[in-house]
């Protein structure tokens, strides 16, 4: 066996032969994106390429409105400005998230109350029932690293019979499906990201999606005024007085951002299929490892979108090694684009969350009361390791290379029963 690259040996790979590089900008992206360069750089209402992208996007999903806006994070703030949260409301949130899916309901003095996780990181129906109370108004859903929530049937029932506002922050779950449908098609209002590493990604913009009129006008007025809110909400409509001004903000998308985004939105398919192949591959190569976790790849209900695939490690099974020395291991092996997630984890000990009223006096005027334990939630964020699905076809010798790494220092650590020589 050789040496690993930690100890002196050679590494397996060229770091800049082997590289996780998203988007690919292609002469068809080039040309998207000068073609609306030429059209108009600001567009007021849904005409051109923001209608455009906003219908095909919705139809996609199945749903009636789209509202394009200038990022992932505002596209959720219009689901909880939606919904018309106020202070002393509360929402069962996702303790593990990226902090987006929750942060911008803090400007609307709700509450967030925490849930814990199921096995695959995402929100469980178990832990919401815990949290129920009267002052409950809305549950959060986020489809963690693109994986659809495996509740969200049960959670869609549980917040109907509780007269719940159900929300789906899909920001990692772009064509995902469950059950035959697509995440986004549950909530009464759903938001994506469209940020630079997304799936679909303009570079930064964000879209909101729902069949609800009252939401969508409440989210129009939020981050749009005069002419938008002025021809598509109804002057039977009590938000219509409001057309002028909006809330007083401008969320607007780009149209080069959203040109680049329709552009990559019309591969959305092709992408999801080379990435579960390469997703099959990851999971047959390392399943037989004891102490890596492999996700569930070949279902007949869920499809991911594989936004990241995820290894849990297992350091009951590891023989000492910490995660942290195994993953340093590969990256020893020229496979830096392994990662150990730190921005994503558990959200209720944020300063954001628990000293609130610090950041936010106008809407807070005491701390939010210290929640937890989550011991699935921490399980899970403590046995991370995350590696990007790469997705076009010519990317084999890179995901091969990976692979190969990995198996080198994993067949190390099993021969070896550590990682020094």
């Amino acid at each position: 066996m050789s040496y690993l690259a930690v100890n002196g040996g050679t590494p397996v790979v060229d770091i800049e032969k082997a590289k996780f590089e998203w988007p690919r900008i292609t002469d068809e992206s080039e040309k998207a994106v000068v073609k609306q360069l030429h059209t108009s750089i600001s567009i007021y209402d849904n005409s051109g390429i923001i209608g455009e992208f906003e219908k095909i996007f919705a139809d996609y999903h199945n749903r009636k409105l789209g509202l394009l806006s200038n990022s992932g994070t505002s596209a959720i703030f219009s689901m909880f400005e939606g919904i018309g949260l106020m202070p002393g409301d509360e929402v069962i949130c996702p303790v593990y998230t990226f902090h987006a899916s929750v942060s911008p309901l803090i400007n609307t003095g709700a509450i967030p109350i925490f849930a814990d996780s199921d096995e695959f990181g995402n929100i469980s129906i178990d832990s919401i029932k815990t949290k129920l109370t009267p002052r409950t108004k809305a549950v959060v859903v986020t489809h963690m690293w693109g994986t659809p929530t495996k509740d969200i049937n049960k959670i869609q029932i549980f917040c109907r019979d509780h007269n719940l506002f159900l929300l789906e922050d899909c920001s990692h779950a772009h064509g995902s499906s469950i059950y035959t449908k697509k995440v986004g098609s549950f909530g009464d209002a759903a938001a994506w990201s469209l940020q630079g590493q997304k799936t679909i990604t303009g570079g930064e913009g964000g879209i909101m999606l729902t069949d609800n009129t009252k939401i969508f006008n409440r989210a129009l007025l939020q981050g749009h005024y005069n002419k938008r809110p002025k021809n598509e909400i109804s002057s039977s409509e009590t938000e219509y007085k409001f057309f002028l001004t909006g809330m007083g903000l401008k969320l607007r998308a780009h149209p080069l951002a959203i040109a680049l985004a329709l552009q990559q939105f019309n591969h959305l398919d092709t992408f999801i299929s080379q990435r579960q192949k390469y997703a099959n591959i990851f999971t047959k190569a390392f399943n037989d490892y004891p102490f890596f976790t492999t996700p569930e790849t070949i279902s007949k209900d869920i499809q991911s979108s594989w936004y990241a695939y995820i290894l849990l490690f297992n350091e009951n099974e590891s023989f000492g090694v910490s995660r942290e020395e195994f993953v340093s291991a590969l990256h020893a092996e020229g496979l830096i684009e392994v990662d150990i997630p730190g921005s994503t984890g558990l959200l209720n000990e944020l300063p954001l969350f628990t000293k609130t009223n610090e950041i936010m006096p106008r809407l807070y005027n005491k701390p939010i009361y210290s929640q937890g334990p989550y011991p699935i939630a921490d399980k899970f964020y403590n046995s991370v390791i995350k590696l990007p699905v790469w997705t076009f076809e010519d990317e084999y010798k890179i995901v091969d290379s990976y692979i190969s790494g990995i198996q080198k220092v994993a067949d190390h650590l099993m021969e070896h029963k550590s990682l020094a020589e």
